[in-house]
């Protein structure tokens, strides 16, 4: 299932958007709409945000997220815990049986890790007080999984996995405001898992056309500056 994402992009001319549009003339790409006067270009893929943003980017041009398109909108910045782990989660629900869980995270052992939504988002301690895996149905009858547990996702060589999921069990309204954890093991128990690698609390987010902003209020720094700034700092 595709998901739309929109895109602020760097453009200044009819060259811009031919560059624009060439750089996602690619399979998993469904369909591409590129508005210069306003520097937006959404996009209706199967791939990951990541490999969107890449694209656009080898057009010579900066890109920056701005929203998803679905009846509500998530995202977790994974920056307590382990320092050396971070990244970024997006989360929109297509419809009432489908989620789309899309990320990039940073900083781990090359391999397979766990993902789970738990219980709080109690961050105070880091991950140690965010509760359990979120399990409201007391699933794991039989081979039913856990309700939090989003499966595995695989670090390369450089430690970042980027990967974009397609889960039928939760429901975004349901957790948010809860915490989304990276582990150290994929699994089906707490004993499974291995280490809280790093963990974030799960927000709501802005939907398709819903960012107009150039300037984040928080720091008056414009989309294209704080697109350079380093990870460190998510």
């Amino acid at each position: 299932m595709s998901t739309k994402i929109e895109f602020a992009v760097q453009m200044t001319c009819e060259k811009c958007v031919s560059a624009v549009r060439k750089s996602l003339d690619v399979a998993g790409v469904e369909k591409v709409d590129v508005n210069l006067q306003t520097g937006s270009v959404v996009v209706d893929t199967t791939l990951t945000t990541e490999d969107i943003q890449k694209r656009l980017e080898s057009s010579g041009r900066k890109a920056v997220v701005k929203g998803l398109a679905g009846s509500l909108a998530g995202v977790a910045i994974l920056d307590t815990g382990n320092h050396n782990v971070q990244g970024v989660v997006r989360f929109v629900q297509i419809n009432q049986n489908t989620c789309i869980v899309d990320g990039t995270i940073d900083g781990l052992n090359p391999g397979v890790h766990g993902l789970f939504v738990h219980e709080t988002g109690d961050i105070s301690r880091g991950c140690d007080s965010v509760g359990d895996c979120y399990n409201p149905k007391l699933q794991m009858n039989g081979d039913e999984r856990l309700y939090g547990n989003l499966g595995s996702i695989t670090a390369e060589k450089n430690g970042r996995a980027a990967f974009r999921l397609q889960d039928s069990i939760i429901t975004l309204s349901d957790v948010i405001g809860r915490s989304l954890v990276v582990t150290e093991h994929p699994g089906t128990s707490n004993e499974d898992i291995g280490k809280r690698l790093a963990c974030g609390i799960i927000a709501r987010s802005s939907g398709l056309f819903q960012n107009p902003k150039t300037i984040c209020a928080c720091d008056g720094i414009s989309i294209w500056d704080e697109r350079n700034k380093p990870k460190s700092t998510l």
